[in-house]
């Protein structure tokens, strides 16, 4: 089973959901992952960590830039980032770290 098969499980296939969105919010979802964790590849085990931030964006659709929102005595909040038990999962695959040249001026 591919990643986009998982993911329209998840959106609860057979979903209405749009396949070309579903695969676009798993291409972004996997490079925050990568971002974060600051490497060029996913690592083996990261894929179910990929495809849940990717429920999260797809869910997000249509409340871009919303932190919050009240109307009629309803409330509801946004995730605007990546959430924290993902940010824990993600602790699991520390960063790789380059070597960073510092050069000295001399006056």
């Amino acid at each position: 089973m591919t990643k986009l098969d998982k993911l329209l499980v998840l959106l609860g296939n057979p979903c209405e959901c749009n396949e070309e969105t579903a695969e676009m919010c798993l291409s972004m979802a996997e490079d925050a992952v990568l971002d974060y964790i600051g490497r060029s590849e996913l690592p083996k085990g990261a894929e179910s960590i990929v495809i849940k931030l990717a429920v999260i964006y797809y869910n997000r659709l249509g409340n871009e830039g919303e932190s919050s929102r009240s109307e009629g005595g309803i409330s509801q909040s946004f995730v605007t980032d990546i959430p924290e038990d993902i940010k824990k999962q993600l602790w699991n695959y520390p960063r790789k770290v380059g070597v960073i040249h510092n050069e000295t001026v001399e006056e």
